[in-house]
């Protein structure tokens, strides 16, 4: 069996994506500063800031998942959000090069283009969004994400048979039933800054297990999300009322289509969306 190491396994997601290794008989251990709730595998408190814990929890490993960091502004103070995600995706990699584990996911945002928790209002140049469209944060949680990338490329600059994939998630939904999402509707225009867009937290595991399983070398990017945004009217309606008439739409979809694009993971990864909103809400 090979050993695939998940940072942050306490949290949400990383119960789901250690389900998914688990499923497809990975040997899985966990690292987290907090227990998780369920024992699903073996888990190890460690800090991501002291690379000692994970150059031990990363021996003989074939892969590792990085999902532990502070999820959005305002956990921390500023300093302190973006110095332990910066940090802690170094030391992942750095570990993962030096003791030779080619296979390395990491879990990126959407806000690293910069419009979700933007200080100053700003919009895209396109919609829906892809990997070409500039970065842009204003915030550290934003601006960590974006540089945890820049990391990402100049490790596999020098080490150019690692497969390292940052996966760009938009908000992530681990309400199953999608109550939530039917809260959304009654103010489309607070998530504006979204671009309506969304993941169920079951594909966002999937698709983790098949970054983990692709076969490229380098570094890439790819965003991941539901071809369908969370609201109900039709997306060009929603950007000209919330956003502007003037933002080019580069899509001949119509409905209620994603604010951003998966195109890229779809080809790379194989991944699909599993689950939306409309399969549990009328």
């Amino acid at each position: 069996m090979k050993k695939v190491v998940v940072t942050g396994g306490s949290g949400r997601l990383g119960q789901l994506v250690i389900q998914e290794l688990l499923f497809h008989e990975y040997q899985v251990l966990s690292l987290d500063r907090a227990r998780p709730s369920v024992n699903l595998c073996p888990s190890w408190i460690a800090d991501l800031r002291c690379s000692g814990d994970l150059y031990q929890a990363l021996t003989g490993a074939y892969g590792v998942v990085h999902l532990g960091a502070y999820q959005a502004p305002g956990l921390a103070p500023d300093a302190e959000v973006f110095s332990n995600n910066v940090t802690a995706s170094y030391n992942v990699l750095k570990a993962a090069a030096d003791l030779g584990v080619n296979k390395v996911v990491m879990a990126s945002s959407t806000a690293a283009f910069g419009f979700i928790y933007a200080l100053q209002r700003i919009v895209p140049e396109y919609l829906p969004l892809d990997e070409q469209h500039p970065p842009r944060p204003q915030d550290p949680y934003g601006l960590s994400k974006v540089v945890g990338e820049q990391i990402a490329d100049s490790v596999a600059l020098l080490h150019g048979d690692m497969t390292i994939s940052s996966l760009r998630f938009p908000g992530v939904v681990f309400d199953f039933s999608y109550d939530s999402v039917r809260e959304r509707w009654k103010d489309p225009g607070a998530r504006a800054n979204t671009s309506w867009a969304y993941i169920d937290g079951r594909d966002a595991a999937n698709a983790c297990r098949l970054a983990m399983e692709a076969e490229f070398a380098g570094h890439e990017v790819m965003i991941v999300a539901a071809p369908t945004s969370s609201m109900r009217e039709p997306t060009v309606d929603l950007i000209e009322k919330y956003l502007g008439k003037d933002i080019p739409v580069k899509t001949a979809n119509s409905g209620n289509w994603s604010g951003v694009s998966s195109a890229k993971a779809e080809k790379m990864l194989g991944f699909k969306a599993r689950y939306g909103w409309e399969n549990s809400l009328t």
